[in-house]
Formats: structure tokens, sequence, C-alpha cells
């Protein structure tokens, strides 16, 4: 077998797995993040009380970034504008390009009033409190009255903060759908159901009743488990107070200089057959509000370069199966003028799927992709295959470096930062400590290298 050089883009999970499967077949892997540190949302999007999850997944991810055939290269940007474009990695000679950036766009519902101050997007405030430059510097005016849009884990992790951390007086979930339909898992919602105003649930749950009841759900078992799950202790002593709006779809952010409300329009509950569906009435309300948070899921970001199918919410892949996994989606991209591959680029991960699944889901992914790849550098595909050396492609992103007058991150690099954070915090006696500032990251890698 002939030992090929992969690039890939992104240092997340999808990346990291697929870096992992890539060097155990004997082929050299270089990767190239954005971000200074490796990790993705792995790192940058599990709440900080999450710290053994994700000590157990950096032991991980530093075995396979220490294996000799992966190379890395932190705070480096690939998209149309960045320091390297698709079309300049691709010139570099690699054999093949795997994008594995995740869903790095923020994902909107398009209503009037989302540019008011004290619109946010639930991502950017993840990864302010997770520590991430350059939303770790900036400042989020969060007002004392929030509403939340989404019922899943992400939304539950921004009332976690607002409640344990910002400490306002009050939260408002707001959900599409019914209680039956809840995204979130009962574990997320055990940490903050104690801030839960069971006043006003219990107001809520009686205005929807019959609904509820016509689909053959019981409300007072739902209020039962919210109630059940509220007497879990608080990690916190906090005046907020958490309420749900069930049944409520945001129409429009009312406000002229500041968000004053959020007005919904009203949904009733309808029976599809074997799920339950909601359908518009002409009803609207205004949740008083002065801060509201998207938490709606995420989006591909088309910067990269890639061209994206005909929905325009994915990027374009080969349509037609596979002969070796017909039941599988395909990863490389293709051209949506031609209908076929585009040169030797795939997608994994959230690139090929936002918001699809946690880490587990990103592994798998990120292992079927990497069957086709393997294929495709087998030559299984009919197409001719080369690539420079490793050390060829290293120099010529070293000679970008140098033209760019900045300094790429090296693996090596990041130990020497953790290393120094970790006596930080046992300095300042914390189960963990991050730089939050780019120049203090910066500062602190340059005085150990």
């Amino acid at each position: 077998m002939t030992n090929h050089v992969i690039g890939i883009i992104g240092a997340g999970p999808a990346s990291l797995y697929a870096a992992e499967k890539l060097s155990k077949a004997g082929h050299e892997v270089v990767i190239l993040n954005r971000d200074i540190k490796h990790g993705g949302l792995a790192e940058f999007g599990i709440y900080p009380n999450k710290y053994k999850m994700k000590i157990g997944l950096r032991k991980v991810f530093h075995k396979i970034l220490s294996h000799p055939n992966v190379h890395y290269y932190g705070d480096v940007l690939v998209s149309e504008s960045g320091d390297f474009t698709l079309e300049e990695l691709s010139e570099l000679g690699f054999a093949a390009i795997v994008v594995a950036v995740g869903a790095q766009g923020t994902k909107w519902l398009g209503l009037p009033g989302e540019q008011t101050h004290g619109v946010w997007h639930a991502k950017d405030l993840v990864y302010h409190y997770n520590n991430l430059p350059p939303f770790s510097e900036m400042k989020f005016d969060i007002g004392q009255r929030a509403c939340v849009v989404g019922l899943g884990n992400v939304a539950l992790d921004i009332v976690h903060w607002l409640v344990c951390e910002r400490k306002i007086e009050e939260v408002t979930l707001v959900a599409r759908r019914g209680p039956g339909e809840r995204a979130y898992t009962d574990k997320e919602m055990k940490i903050v159901a104690g801030a839960l105003d069971f006043e006003a649930i219990g107001a809520e749950f009686e205005s929807i009743r019959s609904q509820v009841e016509s689909m053959g759900q019981n409300p007072d078992e739902f209020l039962d488990e919210l109630k059940k799950q509220a007497e879990a202790e608080l990690e916190c002593e906090t005046p907020t107070k958490l309420k749900i709006r069930y049944l409520r779809s945001p129409a429009e952010i009312v406000g002229t200089t500041r968000v004053e409300g959020l007005l919904c329009d009203v949904m009733e509950l309808q029976d599809r057959g074997e799920t339950v569906g909601v359908k518009r009435t002409e009803n609207q309300e205004v949740l008083p509000c002065d801060t509201v948070v998207f938490a709606i899921g995420d989006s591909i970001e088309p910067s990269i370069g890639l061209p994206l199918s005909e929905d325009a919410k994915t990027f374009a892949t080969l349509q037609e199966p596979w002969d070796e996994y017909p039941e599988r989606e395909r990863y490389r991209v293709r051209d949506p003028k031609t209908g076929q591959a585009l040169g030797n680029v795939f997608v994994v991960g959230w690139a090929r799927k936002a918001s699809d699944g946690l880490v587990g889901k990103a592994r798998l992914d990120a292992t079927q992709g990497c069957d086709e790849i393997l294929a495709f550098l087998d030559g299984k595909f009919g197409d001719e295959i080369a690539s420079k050396s490793v050390d060829e492609i290293k120099s010529a992103i070293e000679t970008r470096e140098r033209e760019l007058q900045k300094t790429l991150i090296r693996y090596e690099e990041i130990l020497q930062l953790e290393e120094i954070e970790r006596k930080k915090a046992q300095e300042l006696g914390l189960e963990e400590f991050k730089f939050s500032h780019r120049k203090d990251i910066l500062n602190a890698i340059e005085g150990e290298s």
C-alpha cells in the first residue's frame, strides 16, 4: 500500500477520529485548526461542570495527536478570506482533503428584529463561558428577563449559565411544541429544575391540558416529572425563576433600541398519526423580556468555499450510492453543476450534517467517512492518486506562515500551554483554569517555547 498525506481542516471530534483512523492505516495526516487549541465542541461546547467528561475526551485526543503520523497546526484559518483558501490547500499536494470544521455557522429564523440589541445566539454564549477567544473576550449584555428559544440540551446549558452564573431575575424557555415533544434529556433538566417556578408552570400546564390530552398524553405525568427533577438541589443559590411556555413560535423581536419582548405565534398540537405535530393558529402573544437567546441548532459555514447542496443547508456530496456500502450517505464533495466528484475533497461530522448527534455520532461519521476516503486512496473509484511528501507539504505551510508574519501553533506548544494552565489552576485552588484572552494564551506559549 502507498502511504499518502491527507489534510484535515478542523480539530474537533470528527477531525480527530478521522486522523486516528487514517494515521493507523499508515498515512500521514496534517491538521489545520482555526482555534489555537484542539477539541472543538468537545472542549468548548460542553458545560464547564462536566469536567470528568472533558478529562476523558482530552486523554483520547492527546493520544491521537501524539501519533508520529499526525502533524498539528493551530491558529490557522481556512476560508475564502483566511490564511489559506481551499484552493491553495489543494495546491500543496495533499492526496485528499477532509473538511471537518463542524457547524461553524449560526442558525437563525430570519425574524424581524433579530438584530436588536439583546438578541444572542446560544453558540456565542457557550463559547464565551467556555473561554474560547474571541468569544471569551466579548461582553454580552444580558438583562434581567431572558427568553431562551428551544427545548434541547443546549437551551438548558444556557439556562444553567443564566441561573447560576448571571443569576438574573427570570428565564423563560420558549418551546414551539408541547411537553411530550421536548428534546432535552432528564439528566440536563435535573440540573436546573430547582429554579422552576411551579406556580407559573402549573398554570401553563392547565392552559394546554385539553390539547395534550387530545393527543393521548397525560399532562400530569409531565408536570410530576418536572417536580421530581426539581427535588435535586441546585448547585448554586440564585433568585432566578425558571418558566416554560409551550406551543409558542417566535414571530418577531419587539423593541427599538433594546429588546422589549418576544412576539410569538400561538401553536396548536396536531395528530399526525405516529407523531405529534403543531400548526399555527391566528393568535399571537408577546412574552415580556429584555434578552432573547436562540438555542435552535447550528448551520454550516459556507465561507470555507465548498459548493452547497440544492437546499443550501449542507455541502454538496455525491448522490449515487457506493457499492460497498449502498445504505450510507456519501462523503465526497460533488460539483452541483456536473454531479461529478469535485477533486479530492471530503466532508465528515457536523460539516457534513450540522448539529447531528454528539461526540459518539461524530466518531461514527468520521469512521464511515474514512472508509470512503481509504477506498479513494486505494484507487477503488478509478482516480489517479498522488501526493507530495509530508516534509514538502509542511515546508509549504511554514513558508506561508512566514509570509503571514504569524506563528502557527504546534502540538508541543499545546502541551506546554496546558501545563501552564494546570499549574495556574493549582495556584488558584481551582479544578480547572483556562486563559480567556488570546494575548494571554500566546504570551504563555511564547514564554515557554
